[in-house]
């Protein structure tokens, strides 16, 4: 008798399984363009296309004065920087003044 139920619970294990029900959760999505200076790694993981390294390769390049500075500074190639274009950005700080 207890070999008949483990064989139905693997049988309903598998067909959940099988219609994606233990799937992963999606990567989150992005709101807007991320900016390249102050997102977490994980966030650039996160990215279309960008590999662990990649992503590595960015945080570690900061700070960036424009999203060219990928391509310019050799971190992406070009064909890796323009499916990413449109969801970076680069924020430029304001300058911090000093007290008198």
């Amino acid at each position: 008798m207890r070999l008949g139920r483990f064989r139905w619970l693997a049988l309903v294990l598998l067909l959940l399984a099988g219609c994606g029900f233990f799937r992963r959760a999606p990567p989150r999505s992005v709101g807007g363009p991320i900016d390249l200076n102050t997102a977490s790694l994980d966030e650039v993981e996160q990215l279309p296309g960008i590999t662990p390294s990649m992503a590595q390769r960015i945080v570690a390049g900061r700070p960036y004065n424009d999203v060219d500075d990928l391509v310019d500074r050799k971190i992406l190639s070009n064909r890796e920087y323009q499916r990413l274009k449109n969801r970076v950005a680069v924020r430029k700080s304001e300058p911090k003044k000093s007290g008198s």
